[in-house]
């Protein structure tokens, strides 16, 4: 019998779940508490870290079970974050679309949330039996 995912597919699934759910928890928690555009920044905040720690999370899979890739997605994961914060920050601060300071300051929180999500997921299907 054939399982109909495999395994990387199904640890990358749930961490998608469980990163989504922390995401909308944060920045609805976040935008309770702020005016409607510092709202607005958290919520894009919230949606950008999401998408990258995916790819992030996603190349950390990739090569878990070999220790030289294992290092090249941790290494890609965080020039990923990077490159995300630094872009983000290069474009709030040209543009006056949203709060620069409340965008920002959510960004690094929701990156770094998510990131603290990714050991326990990581774990998962390690055990082949």
């Amino acid at each position: 019998m054939t399982e109909a995912r495999p395994p990387v597919l199904k640890v990358w699934l749930s961490y998608a779940a469980a990163g989504f759910a922390l995401t909308v928890l944060g920045a609805g928690a976040a935008a309770l508490l702020l005016p409607g555009d510092s709202e607005r920044a958290v919520w894009f905040a919230g949606g950008i870290a999401y998408a990258i720690q995916l790819l992030a999370f996603a190349a950390l899979l990739v090569g878990r079970g070999r220790a030289t890739l294992f290092l090249v997605g941790w290494l890609g994961g965080m020039l990923i974050r990077f490159a995300g914060l630094g872009l983000v920050a290069w474009w709030v601060m040209s543009t006056a679309a949203l709060p620069a300071a409340a965008a920002l300051i959510s960004l690094a929180a929701f990156l770094f949330a998510l990131l603290l999500l990714e050991p326990i997921f990581l774990r998962r299907g390690l055990r082949t039996t």
